[in-house]
């Protein structure tokens, strides 16, 4: 697992000033891509990264900021077509408040291993 590149957290810090690199104890993080209802990120920079404890996912980037608790997400699994052609992670979950389309496509690592660990945080992982 890649540690989160500085140029990145400067670009979200940005966009939220609020979004720090997080060190508590049982956090995973991995570095990418986000996708959302409108758009996504995209090229050889990671522009967005994705962590996660017991209690939440945290999706952030350029195209915002996206809070997930664990009791919201009703299902992690393959992304969909648009935009990488089923690269990425697709989070399902009962918010309204955040795009219902909301998915990650990680750099560095294979999407399988993050949802491998995403299972092992107790999370609904397909």
């Amino acid at each position: 697992m890649r540690a989160v590149n500085e140029r990145v957290m400067n670009k979200i810090r940005e966009i939220d000033p609020t979004v720090s690199p997080a060190t508590e104890p049982g956090l995973q993080r991995w570095e990418g891509h986000m996708s959302d209802d409108v758009g996504a990120t995209f090229g050889i920079e990671p522009m967005a990264y994705l962590s996660a404890n017991r209690d939440e996912i945290v999706i952030s980037g350029t195209r915002g900021t996206h809070r997930l608790p664990r009791a919201a997400i009703t299902k992690i699994g393959r992304g969909k077509l648009y935009p990488w052609f089923f690269v990425g992670i697709r989070v399902r979950h009962t918010l309204t408040a955040v795009p219902s389309e909301l998915q990650f496509k990680p750099m560095g690592v294979e999407r399988v291993e993050v949802l491998r660990a995403l299972r092992e945080l107790g999370y609904p992982t397909m």
